[in-house]
């Protein structure tokens, strides 16, 4: 079936909806098979369950068994101090878990002790939960789980003792009186764990139970801990085929998670309704239950603590919450496993799931439970129906109350929040965020067989509430209080409101505004996929057409893909919040540390904060949590499994997991910090927060924060408040208004240098206000901002750009600032086209009548740019020579070479007549052109007219091209002349010379104009795609490619990147962009599908099903014909034959090029990936990026020879493949990056070659060279003598060494011949068929040498494929010259080792 185009009928775009909607459901049902894990609580239960069910019914009873056996104890807040044995000594006395609670903290203190009797294990009830007591549904295998073992819980529910019963402290029952205030509760349940966890540990009970692991959260709770099971390894008795009985190790199939919590044995019936232990009123959202505000004081709050009520209320609702997902499991349990299943592997390819500030699996499916008890699905409806529903439930419902305010006008939207319109540059100040909302959307888990409306009527906690609200009103105490109880969660919480059926849980209650967020953007992304279609108003998202399954479930777009900058932010160096450390009085945030916590308090005030401060600037906003990092497959700290139970593990989701067996060598597990990450990544620091970015292009270049209206008298203290007085300035504007406004285009910091020429398009003004607010709100006075207040990878820039500074003028600006160059030129060329066209032009009145001033016969019609110079993808753009017409003030001494490619542009003449028709005689007739034109360039110089003072220096003319010295830049003109392609079009009977001489005219003239364009317009639109196509051209001469890597093909893989992002966004920053490009290198299936690249969308569906049904003929059964790198775009179309063929790739890179370059753009990408979680040092910069810009020794051993250049040929060493210097280097107080001092060196030009300049004599650039680069031209002439034999490396940029690798086939037996006999060499013996010669490799060297004589100082020979004949053997290969051969000396004090 054809693919629709964008002109199509509507009837055949809904046929192709509905074919790719029925091969998306084909895809899902595939996986589903792969993914769903068969196993329930109970036996019988399900089809098909897995063969290992019977073990886990067998270790679930072993568990519940040995737990029930426990004996009574007492236990205290010492059951959780680390072992003596395993702390440091001389160090303060570390714990387990985190304990919180004013009795703990008095027991510790030594003020009073604080005992929990423990009535054994008999009391406790043990009941599986969530997933496995529902059927299995949500249970998925371990691929399908992003490589994380399957997990079943199992909760241990605590005795409660009734505040109704008057028992003493032995009574049964844990959990009692006033626990629930103060945390007591929490450490309660924790100390328990603690003994449950080393009561499974000992040693008797470790071949039943195997390995246990304490994890210091619980779905995102810090205030919980959970256990971790690991079962033993079985070993699985087989038979061998003798009889005897072998042993074979069976994987890790299953872990066991317990979960504590309490008994619930509410009272529904009475006016005050309790848990048996605590009155329910004290679970309304705005009652406080923790009022102890300070770490190490006594002070009193009484703000409302809605987290911390909601945690007391999820423990006591385990089994009500299971029997929720059990019931409608039971009514729709195929379907309902197979759409929990899909939308649980959907987060976990974006990170939103089982971890901080993320959807648990259970919070997930009862979601999902939710649209099948409010009948938005049935049981009818298929798994993706389901799926769509779901994403199209999440994106509609307006979480955050934003939608409701963005339709109101300008004024205040709530109590506290005001709003500014962004049309003169206003900046909206949000303090209270979406608290307060009253618009905010809410769900209310129905009861079954009844309706959400039903439910909240008949709900008992809801009744209790309105009662408490009328005591109120009677009592004149209602001021502020909410007068529902739906509001009161609006109004006491940011969170998303999805209430159980008792309305006392908000399911999603750990959830952030800015995680719901990015859950409803990429749910409207994934509803774009499902439907086939963007917007459907653009022909170019018509013909972008999405690959629906791989960008739902297959692409990997978590934590570290998914943001355009990264910050870390050091825990040690922010404030605690109402600590000792906090001096500052902070409106905005920290009041929530009673309730949320310390790292929860910081992470949420730094999001809303910033996202406050940077409005419009900033898309997207989201900390590193658990459970959103890269897909690992082994755990980090894996070692032999035998010793797991003394194993620190971290998986995937990077959630510690601390053995509660600890040994001498066990790392250290207590918390001395009173702030901790709960993030465990291998490469990072634990103790920090990070945050990523992501950056509006379009609004991130605004540079004023305009305040609110002076006589908004509360407003304008808010926005002094937030900015600081030293920031927030009275300024006038041209609409006369006087108001506080924040400019950020000034000098930011004097004592900063590390802005970037470009850094102001590429979100340079985001880093600027986040490090102020972050010094103003966050930092501890004495933190330097820039070593941890930075974007990630930032001074890649530093490659293709340099450091602002006000000094940088002039020629000086021009060869600091990459942009800046390459305007100059473009203006340059400006001038040049507007020159030759105005006079070419004929002269129809005047004494040269017939002809005009240049003495053309023809007018020019068009002067069109091919250089990449012109289109902002030049490494290291020209500079103005002061001796070719530049107006640069002369030096005493300049160079007397342009170092670099001329500007490449073409002439268009007039259409005429006169053209003559024969092949030979057009290539004459364009060469006499090319010399009228320097004839009459040359005239006008003589006779001083407008304009020709410009052209300086020499002017060659060779039978193609004319170079040329104007404005200061070096061009080279070729004449494109369309009659000649007529001409070439219109035989009959070409000849082969023909065919090809049109093909090669094609490409010269047209096919590279329209390139250009479309990379110029993708340059312009996108400020980083610039320095992207620059920055990885570096990296390939940095792997020695130049010239095996075409730069078009670089071009058109970040127009791919930036034009079609999906499932990402556009890429903002250079970092972000070429991390995609290495990635897109290095992951595209090259061999099995074409890049098709199409920034306008010019490319229909039609036209796209042609692209891969033309690229699997042409590849094959085996894959292995054509070009490696088959890239296509609109400008690859031959209308003649209506084919598709890549223009730029169809030769290079070879399919050897092709490899190595896919596998060093994996392993770069990797390396940068493992740098973003690296610390910077104390100036902030971080350069370990810079070894994926150098040539390992390993790498450099791995070439045949290497030819080491003249030193005084190189011009500088900044661009090394082998041996340089990244670092940006402070000079003269001025900051010169390594594109600076690159751009300075190849200014200057080689030494030997340099002018002097005098005051008294007349100078001129008559003696200028043009295009100076000797290593270049020499290896080019190497390619097309050896290319047969051997590829030959270099890096363009600093070629200071030479590779060759011999080809493979190079000692294959070859016929003989006189005319090929070149190179060859006889073999002697044990002829085979026509195979008398193979290649000798000494000729070929002592050829290149004889090449290279003048270049090259020293030659090192690690393979030189010599072979040597003995009398009964045909020949090998000789391994090395010499036994002790020295190492390549590549530069002067460097070593390979």
């Amino acid at each position: 079936m054809s693919v629709a185009t964008p002109k199509s009928p509507s009837s055949s775009s809904g046929t192709e909806e509905l074919y790719h909607t029925n091969l998306l459901r084909l895809q899902a049902t595939q996986l589903l098979s792969e993914s769903i894990l068969p196993i329930s609580s109970q036996i019988g239960m399900l089809e098909n369950e897995v063969k290992w069910a019977k073990d886990v019914w067998k270790y679930m009873d072993n568990v519940k068994t040995l737990i029930s056996s426990m004996e009574e104890a007492v236990l205290s807040p010492d059951d959780v101090v680390v072992a003596p044995g395993c702390q440091e000594k001389n160090t303060a006395q570390k714990l387990r878990i985190q304990l919180h609670s004013d009795k703990a903290r008095r027991h510790t203190n030594g003020i009073q002790n604080w005992t929990i009797p423990f009535p054994g294990g008999e009391e406790l009830k043990i009941t599986p939960i969530n997933s496995y007591i529902a059927n299995g549904a949500g249970l998925t295998t371990f691929s399908a789980n992003a490589n994380v073992i399957p997990t079943l819980d199992l909760a241990i529910l605590l005795p409660v003792k009734s505040k109704f019963e008057d028992g003493s402290l032995g009574q049964v029952g844990i959990v009692g009186e006033k626990d629930y205030m103060n945390g007591r509760y929490f450490d309660k349940r924790n100390i328990l764990a603690i003994h449950v966890a080393k009561f499974l540990a000992q040693k008797k009970q470790r071949t039943s139970i195997g390995s246990v692991h304490v994890v210091n959260e619980l779905d995102g709770d810090f205030k919980k801990i959970s256990l971790i099971l690991t079962p033993p390894f079985d070993l699985n008795k087989k038979r061998n085929k003798d009889g005897s009985q072998k042993k074979k190790k069976s994987k890790q199939r299953f872990r066991v998670r317990l979960v504590f919590g309490a008994q619930y044995e509410g009272i529904k019936n009475t006016p005050d309704t309790n848990t048996g232990w605590m009155p329910c009123a004290r679970l309304f959202p705005d009652r406080c239950n923790n009022k102890v505000a300070q770490i190490n004081g006594q002070e009193i709050t009484s703000d409302a603590t809605p987290t911390y009520n909601n945690s007391l209320a999820i423990d006591m609702h385990y089994i009500v919450t299971s029997d929720i997902l059990a019931s409608v499991s039971s009514m729709a349990l195929k379907v309902f496993s197979e759409s929990w299943a899909l939308l649980k592997i959907w987060c976990l390819q974006r990170g939103f799931l089982r971890g901080h500030d993320t959807f648990s699996n259970t919070t997930l499916g009862l979601s999902l439970a939710y649209l099948y008890r409010s009948k938005r699905v049935s049981s009818r409806m298929d798994s993706i129906q389901v799926f769509t529903v779901w994403m199209k439930f999440m994106n509609d419902m307006d979480w955050l109350g934003n939608r409701d305010r963005s339709k109101k006008k300008i004024g205040i939207t709530s109590k506290g929040a005001v709003t500014h319109s962004h049309d003169l540059g206003y900046h909206d100040l949000d303090i209270l965020s979406s608290r307060g909302t009253g618009h905010r959307a809410d769900v209310v888990m129905p009861e079954e067989h009844m309706t959400e409306k039903q439910t909240i009527i008949n709900c008992i906690q809801n009744r209790l509430y309105a009662s408490d609200y009328k005591q109120s009103v009677r009592s004149g105490k209602e001021s502020g209080k909410s007068k529902t109880l739906l509001e009161c969660f609006k109004t006491s919480t940011d969170a998303p409101i999805f209430l159980d059926p008792s309305m006392t849980i908000n399911y999603f209650g750990n959830l952030s505004p800015s995680f719901i967020k990015e859950v409803q953007v990429e749910a409207g992304k994934a509803l774009e996929c499902i439907h086939f279609q963007k917007d459907t108003q653009t022909l170019e998202s018509q013909a972008h057409r999405i690959d629906a399954f791989r960008q739902l479930f297959l692409e990997n777009v978590r934590f570290w893909r998914r943001y355009d900058a990264y910050l870390t932010f050091d825990l040690t160096k922010l404030i605690i919040p109402k600590s000792e450390s906090d001096k500052r009085a902070n409106k905005f945030w920290g009041s929530d540390t009673h309730d949320v916590g310390n790292y929860e308090s910081i992470v949420r005030g730094l999001l809303k904060m910033l996202n406050i401060a940077l409005g419009d600037r900033a898309l997207a906003l989201r900390n590193l949590s658990t459970g959103n990092g890269e897909v690992h497959s082994p755990p980090f700290h894996s070692k032999e499994m035998k010793d797991i139970g003394t194993t620190v593990l971290v998986e995937s989701d990077e959630i510690k997991m601390v053995p509660i067996r600890q040994t001498a060598e066990s790392p250290s597990t207590g918390f001395a910090a009173n702030v901790n990450s709960p993030v465990a990544c291998e490469a990072s620091d634990i103790n920090s927060i990070v945050i990523g970015v992501r950056i509006n292009k379009d609004t991130c270049l605004r540079v004023v924060d305009r305040g609110p209206p002076a006589n908004d008298i509360k407003a304008s203290a808010d926005f002094v408040s937030l900015w600081g007085e030293e920031r927030a300035e009275l300024r006038r504007f041209k609409d006369g208004a006087i108001v506080h406004a924040v400019v950020w285009n000034e000098a930011y910091d004097k004592s900063s240098n590390d802005d970037y020429e470009i850094g102001e398009k590429v979100g340079q003004t985001v880093e600027r206000i986040i490090r102020h607010i972050v010094g103003l709100h966050f930092a501890k006075p004495e933190s330097n901002l820039n070593s941890f207040v930075t974007f990630k990878l930032k001074d890649l820039t530093s490659l293709v750009d340099g450091r602002c500074h006000e000094s940088y003028k002039g020629n000086a600006k021009l060869l600091n600032s990459s942009d800046a160059a390459h305007k100059s030129m473009t203006n340059a060329f400006e001038k040049l086209s507007l020159f030759l066209k105005s006079n070419s032009l004929m002269d129809v009145t005047g004494p040269s009548e017939g002809t005009s001033k240049l003495g053309l016969p023809l007018s020019i019609d068009a002067v069109e740019a091919l250089s990449p110079s012109l289109r902002y993808s030049c490494s290291f753009p020209q500079a103005p020579h002061p001796l070719l017409g530049s107006s640069t003030k002369r030096q005493k001494k300049v160079a007397g070479v342009v170092v670099g490619d001329p500007i490449l542009i073409q002439i268009r003449f007039e259409g005429s007549s006169r053209w003559p028709s024969d092949t030979n005689a057009m290539g004459a007739a364009k060469c006499a052109m090319l010399l009228q034109i320097a004839n009459g360039i040359l005239g006008m110089k003589g006779r001083k007219e407008q304009g020709s003072s410009l052209f300086d220096g020499p002017i060659n003319v060779s039978p193609t091209h004319i170079e040329l010295g104007y404005s200061g830049y070096v061009w080279q003109v070729i004449v494109r002349a369309d009659q000649e392609l007529k001409m070439l079009s219109d035989l009959r009977n070409p000849s082969k010379d023909a065919v090809n001489l049109r093909r090669l005219l094609i490409k010269r003239h047209i096919t590279a104009s329209k390139h250009h364009f479309t990379i110029h317009s993708l340059n312009t639109k996108y400020a980083a795609a610039g320095p992207v196509i620059r920055l990885l051209n570096r990296w390939v001469a940095a792997h020695m490619l130049s010239g095996l890597m075409p730069l078009e093909a670089t071009e058109l893989i970040v127009a791919s990147v930036f034009t079609d992002p999906a499932p990402l966004e556009t890429p903002a920053t250079i970092s972000c962009g070429f991390m995609r490009c290495l990635e897109l290198l290095g992951n595209h299936d090259w061999a099995r599908s074409p890049l098709v690249v199409d920034p306008e969308g010019h490319i229909n569906g039609e036209d796209r099903a042609s692209i891969f049904s033309q690229f699997e003929t042409i590849r094959g059964q085996d894959f292995k014909h054509g070009p490696p790198l088959y890239i296509i775009s609109p400008n690859d179309h031959c209308e003649e034959d209506d084919s598709w063929s890549p223009s730029f790739t169809k030769h290079l890179p070879e399919r050897v090029i092709m490899g190595r370059i896919c596998a060093l753009a994996k392993r770069s990408n990797r390396f940068l990936m493992n740098s973003l979680t690296c610390s910077s040092d104390e100036n902030g910069s971080n350069a370990s990026w810079a070894s994926i810009f150098q040539e390992s020794p390993k790498s450099l051993r791995s070439y045949s020879a290497l030819f080491r250049v003249d030193p005084q040929i190189i011009l500088e060493s900044s661009s090394s493949a082998t041996a340089c210097d990244h670092a940006s280097l402070l000079e003269n107080d001025v900051v010169a990056t390594p594109y600076r001092r690159t751009m300075d060196k190849r200014y200057i030009g080689p030494k030997a070659l340099k002018k002097k300049m005098y005051k008294n004599l007349s100078s001129n650039g008559s003696e200028i060279l043009y295009g100076w680069a000797p290593i270049t031209t020499i290896v080019q002439k190497l390619r097309s003598q050896f290319g047969r034999y051997a590829v030959f490396f270099y890096n363009e940029f600093c070629p200071d060494v030479i590779a060759i690798l011999w080809r493979p086939t190079i000692l294959q037996r070859q016929p003989f011949s006189a005319m090929h006999s070149a190179f060859c060499a006889p073999i002697e013996s044990d002829w085979v068929g026509n195979g008398l010669v193979t290649t000798n490799t000494n000729d070929i060297l002592r050829s290149i040498r004889c090449v290279l004589q003048d270049v090259v100082v020293d030659t090192k020979v690690l393979d030189d494929k010599a072979i040597y004949f003995e009398q009964d053997e045909h020949f090998t290969l000789k391994k090395n010259v010499t036994k002790t051969a020295k190492k390549p000396k590549l530069s002067s004090g460097e070593s390979t080792d």
